[in-house]
Order: structure tokens, then sequence, then C-alpha cells
């Protein structure tokens, strides 16, 4: 459960299967990127991550959850998510300990989850 920040994601990364790969209309990586950004500089946000699930050495990093810290709340992060949209918004409690960061664990935030 290896937590990411979204510049070491998305910095050459031409992966389209590499988040939301589900989904039927892809808006492109980099219409995630901007939107993700636009999250992270919101006032009841306080830090983004991308939790990387598979690696494989021809592939991008695969992520299925982007976990955003902060007091906004799920209703929220999901109107700003609307044109790359999460199968699942849901508020969570960190229950285990990041080794890049762990200061968060036991932590409140909204998870964007892609199915």
């Amino acid at each position: 459960r290896a937590l990411v920040t979204m510049a070491e994601f998305f910095d050459g990364n031409d992966d389209l299967s590499s988040i939301g790969c589900n989904l039927s209309d892809h808006p492109g990586l980099d219409v995630c990127e901007r939107t993700l950004k636009a999250i992270e500089e919101q006032r009841d946000v306080s830090e983004v991550w991308l939790q990387i699930y598979d690696t494989d050495e021809s592939e991008w990093p695969f992520s299925e959850n982007v976990l955003i810290f902060g007091s906004i709340t799920a209703e929220d992060a999901k109107s700003l998510t609307l044109l790359f949209g999460p199968s699942a918004v849901d508020d969570l409690t960190m229950d285990w300990t990041p080794t890049r960061k762990p200061g968060l664990a036991g932590e409140r935030y909204v998870n964007l989850w892609w199915d």
C-alpha cells in the first residue's frame, strides 16, 4: 500500500490504464491531473496522495485510490471530480501507518476509488 505524491504519479506518465482504467470514456490523464490539482488547492484540503496497488516493469504503476486529507467532505470531493467520475467517494480513517508519512495514521480522509 505505497503512497505517492501527484508529481510522482503524473510526471512522465502517459499510461491511461494507470488510473481510471475501467472508465468507459476515459477523459485523459491531463484531466485527471488538473482535477486532482484543483482539489489539492482547496482551502479544506491539506494533502492528496495516490495509493499504488500494482507495479509492472513494462507499465506505469497502477492506482485505484486517491486519498484526500483535510476537512473536505465526500460530497464536495465528488462534485469536483465529475469529469473523472470515481466509482465511489467515501469518508474513511487511515487504519494503517504509511511508511512515507506515518503522521497520517488515524487521520480522516476522503477516498476516491475507481473500479
